[in-house]
């Protein structure tokens, strides 16, 4: 090479090696502002609110239903299939609208206080109720939940029933507006004896937290007699806390007007965490016949050392709020054996309950107003016999 055109060839080299330099910087510094955007992108999507998810336990370790091993008929067998369809279509949508992300706010702007349920008022929810705007809301079944919020509390209300159909019409039509006022996520499940054995109330709010669980997940169970109506929408339905199961019903019309009822007291309306009542067993299967399934219940959330807990018990002032009109109705006759199986006291408590419940479930019916389920159910080993009619 001729020594002369060296020179020319660095003048030539050092723009290209500029231009060389250039371009690799350029290259990687696209490179980290692509992967810094990826990153971005990725923290950015984290960081908004996201669908709701209840802290409950998983269906997957539900025991399976417990019903009464008998021959299954073509009903039992229809609604198999339409349980089990419910229960893949639910599995991969959530409870709320993914569309809706704020949570509902702790006290309701919707409530409108005390409700004079006058006999004149009970006569309007029995007769002329506006049913159709009552149904406007719901799901089939008696689910309803907000449409503008999500709400904080799924609830299921589960009421055990046997002829009172005029109790029920007040009642549906009644505490339906009272629970949407309140911003909840619920469903009302009403659970019917047939008439072949003496009424039993504690196996019937059995039945309806396992048909419940069959559905879908709950955070919490209120148990509610048909013939309750809360006075004030202040009386908060919502779920209690883990080993805080509440006592709602109280201050009750006919207990000395309205005198808040000794603290062993735990009927009528009892709210329980889906935790606490599997903790415990749910209710005893042994009391046929009216009385003693409540008081034994109380020796149960004692025994597994749970706290009853009462709305506003530590505000006097507010206990009003709280109040219950109930709906007359004949009483019925003392199971005079009840007292026998209560002596039995924690004898019971592992073996009697939700892990030996048995019943035929006859008909299982999604109406407007709520989910209707009609079960046959008889005593069985030593389930108190002989006060069976």
């Amino acid at each position: 090479m001729d020594m002369a055109s060296i020179p020319h060839l660095r003048v030539i080299a050092r723009p290209l090696l500029v231009i060389s330099t250039f371009t690799l910087v350029l290259i990687v510094w696209l490179n980290l502002n692509v992967s810094n955007a990826v990153t971005n992108s990725i923290f950015d999507y984290g960081s908004k609110p996201s669908t709701i998810q209840l802290t409950v336990t998983d269906s997957a370790s539900l025991p399976e239903p417990i019903s009464q091993k008998t021959s299954v008929n073509k009903q039992d067998e229809n609604l198999s299939e339409v349980l089990a369809v419910n229960k893949s279509s639910q599995s991969s949508v959530p409870y709320q609208s993914s569309s809706v992300t704020q949570l509902c706010p702790l006290v309701s702007p919707k409530l409108v206080g005390w409700t004079n349920i006058s006999l004149e008022k009970i006569d309007t929810l029995r007769k002329e109720a506006d049913v159709e705007s009552i149904e406007a809301g719901l799901e089939a079944g008696g689910r309803y939940q907000p449409k503008d919020c999500q709400s904080r509390h799924k609830v299921a209300i589960v009421v055990p029933y046997r002829d009172r159909k005029d109790h029920l019409t007040v009642f549906l039509r009644y505490l339906h507006p009272f629970l949407q006022r309140q911003q909840l996520n619920y469903v009302i499940i009403v659970v019917e004896q047939s008439n072949s054995s003496s009424f039993n109330r504690g196996m019937l709010m059995n039945i309806g937290f396992n048909e419940a669980q069959l559905q879908e997940d709950f955070q919490c169970f209120i148990f509610h007699d048909v013939d309750f109506l809360p006075e004030d929408d202040g009386n908060p339905y919502t779920c209690p806390q883990d080993g805080k199961p509440r006592q709602m019903s109280f201050s009750i019309d006919y207990w000395d007007n309205y005198k808040p009822t000794p603290p062993s007291h735990f009927g009528g309306v009892t709210a329980f965490s889906t935790n606490d009542f599997r903790q415990i067993n749910g209710f005893s299967n042994s009391f046929w016949g009216w009385g003693g399934e409540d008081d034994q219940l109380y020796q149960r959330v004692r025994y597994n050392n749970l706290t009853v807990a009462r709305a506003y018990e530590d505000q006097p002032s507010l206990v009003r709020l709280v109040r219950y009109r109930t709906l007359s109705h004949k009483k019925a006759e003392p199971n005079p054996e009840r007292k026998l199986v209560l002596k039995e006291g924690s004898a019971r408590f592992q073996t009697d309950g939700l892990n030996d419940l048995r019943y035929k479930r006859l008909n299982f019916e999604l109406k407007p107003l709520y989910t209707h389920i009609i079960v046959d159910i008889q005593p069985y080993g030593d389930r108190n016999i002989s006060s069976v009619l």
